[in-house]
């Protein structure tokens, strides 16, 4: 027998199919979520790894033209809808009608307007993303639920959410998971009574709290070109990406890796730091502490976290 075996195109066209499955529409635009979680069985991840700049690179290329089709589809639709009106409308002028707007006035064709070709209309709502620009991640399955073969693609948007979420946590979720050419989505809500722990702090905003949703959570400073799920307005001395939590699915518990260059504690105590070396030599030894659960965790010595689990297994 031949093992199955997720292909990179595959994960690819997973990230795109999430992406049109987690539409936002508001009321001038519809967003696009920013952030794209691929998850992978270990001997999927083992083998792609290596190529992951690559499938990042394709997969944002594949979202900005999913994002440009959409937004003709839209044009289009939207002229076809006003086309009637503005048919109706320059008809009334041509029988001098009282105030009616004239085709000089702003009321006449485009070229190419009535074919669905070029036209369009630039009022209509666009679809953007929600924060400008895509950030995609890879990880291993967290849960074993995964088998080779498979790809889960959970999306996220970045926007302030709802009263009481933290920046970074959101109100909803889609996950996309693909196996042998053929996906399936689903929506998870996300609030308070399904998150697994509460994290209270202080930051330059002001009093927070952030709802822990999902297995891993990163926590760093506010910054354009890095993305974290606790986002916290802070100094420089608290890094761009500072710490991660993991949790254990089977046992709910959690542990914590120190990502930092001025270091991450728990109740006072130093974390080992996870990263070792500098600039292209440096490496992520992935050294994991477990966290109680209820904790206290520094970061430089100038953010505090009051870290508390609210879900057993």
């Amino acid at each position: 027998m031949i093992q199955e075996r997720a292909t990179g195109r595959d994960v690819i066209l997973a990230v795109a199919e999430n992406m049109r499955s987690s539409l936002e529409p508001l009321v001038t635009k519809t967003i696009a979520p920013s952030l794209y979680q691929v998850y992978l069985h270990n001997a999927d991840y083992e083998r792609l790894r290596t190529i992951f700049g690559e499938l990042e690179a394709e997969a944002k290329e594949l979202l900005e033209r999913e994002l440009a089709r959409l937004n003709r589809g839209a044009s289009t639709a939207a002229h076809r809808l006003l086309s009637p009106l503005r048919a109706w409308r320059r008809n009334r002028g041509d029988q001098g009608h009282p105030g009616a707007p004239t085709p000089e006035a702003g009321a006449g064709t485009r070229t190419g307007a009535g074919t669905g070709g070029g036209g369009g209309d630039p009022r209509a709502p666009r679809v953007v993303s929600a924060e400008g620009r895509w950030f995609i991640r890879f990880q291993e399955d967290p849960n074993g639920a995964l088998e080779p073969g498979d790809i889960q693609v959970v999306s996220e948007f970045a926007q302030q959410a709802a009263a009481g979420y933290g920046s970074g946590a959101p109100t909803h979720r889609i996950s996309t998971t693909r196996r042998l050419g053929r996906s399936t989505t689903r929506r998870e809500t996300a609030d308070a009574a399904t998150a697994y722990a509460r994290i209270a702090y202080k930051d330059d905003s002001g009093q927070r709290e952030f709802w822990v949703v999902k297995d891993e959570v990163v926590i760093g400073r506010d910054a354009p070109d890095v993305w974290v799920d606790l986002r916290l307005e802070t100094s420089l001395d608290v890094s761009r990406e500072h710490a991660r939590l993991r949790r254990a699915p089977e046992s709910g518990a959690f542990r914590i890796k120190d990502l930092s260059k001025l270091g991450t504690t728990v109740n006072g105590k130093p974390l080992p730091p996870s990263l070792e070396g500098s600039g292209e030599d440096e490496r992520d030894r992935d050294r994991w502490t477990d966290l109680p659960d209820r904790a206290r965790i520094g970061l430089a010595g100038i953010v505090f976290l009051d870290f508390e689990r609210t879900a057993k297994p």
